[in-house]
């Protein structure tokens, strides 16, 4: 034989041996080998093979690892991609951990590395209101807050989800701030989100006042554009109709009023939707509060 090709033979078995001395011959024990060794690219590719044996994909063990080698591989290569696969595979692999017995080894490293995880789509979220991303950050925001309870059922989440909400809103009323309107449809996505707001907290002053804006927008822009050509009875219900949303922004810019929200912009809704109902007394009187105030 060979001499050279004899010494490489023995030096694969040697290594080998070494190997099967201090590695279980399982793909669990093999992924963690190549994990302390930061060789995260073949770490997957065991650890993805050990969820496929039966005899360790039921095992804490086995999906805390994965979870965690997913998350050094999210660190690695995906910390800039706010869609991250790895990240999302991350969180499902230690979901299923949490699941299974013996996950009390692990629990608490796995409720620290939710944590972060959750920390990073929060962040990635609030990057992403904008027009073309908003929907991605919309599923971002509910991976976060569905992390969050996994971590801890009992989380109030109640002031980061008005938060968010009223980012969510302001950004998709933005056009409407611009003179380039918005459509029907964005209206009642974006009136949905403030009540969802003001379910949670009814003293939202900002809330209050675009909610409010909207149906004075919806009304106006109705009467605005309306055919005073036609007949007496279609008209009658137009009108009808325009005051039946006028009467529905009111309490809410009546709310705004009382919290003192944008005095100046408040009184002028006021005056407006008083004006849209046809009351004059009440329009007058906030006109006239307007022009007190603008004399301060």
């Amino acid at each position: 034989m060979n001499k050279r090709i004899y010494i490489l033979l023995i030096v694969s078995i040697l290594t080998s041996s070494v190997l099967g001395q201090f590695v279980g011959k399982d793909h669990l024990s093999v992924s963690l080998f190549y994990m302390q060794k930061a060789e995260l690219d073949s770490a997957k590719k065991y650890i993805d093979l050990s969820i496929t044996d039966e005899n360790l994909n039921t095992t804490a063990k086995t999906w805390y690892y994965r979870g965690f080698i997913y998350k050094e591989l999210y660190k690695k290569k995906e910390k800039n991609n706010k869609t991250s696969p790895f990240r999302i595979i991350s969180i499902e692999s230690f979901k299923k951990m949490l699941t299974l017995a013996g996950k009390d080894e692990f629990t608490e490293s796995t409720f620290k590395i939710l944590k972060y995880e959750a920390s990073t789509l929060y962040n990635d979220a609030a990057r992403m209101l904008d027009p073309q991303n908003y929907k991605t950050a919309i599923t971002n925001y509910a991976i976060f807050r569905s992390t969050m309870l996994l971590i801890n059922p009992g989380t109030d989440l109640k002031s980061r989800d008005v938060k968010f909400k009223l980012a969510l809103a302001s950004m998709l009323n933005r056009p409407a701030e611009t003179q380039a309107g918005i459509d029907s449809a964005q209206a009642v996505q974006i009136k949905k989100l403030y009540l969802e707001i003001l379910s949670m907290d009814p003293n939202n002053p900002g809330a209050n006042y675009n909610l409010a804006i909207l149906y004075y927008n919806e009304a106006a822009d109705i009467i605005n554009n309306m055919d005073y050509d036609m007949d007496i009875m279609k008209l009658n219900e137009v009108q009808d109709h325009c005051i039946e949303i006028f009467l529905e922004g009111l309490p809410y810019m009546k709310k705004s009023y009382e919290l003192g929200y944008k005095r100046r912009e408040t009184l002028i809704g006021l005056s407006n939707i008083y004006y849209g109902l046809n009351d004059s007394e009440k329009s007058e009187q906030y006109k006239k509060e307007l022009e007190d105030l603008e004399k301060e």
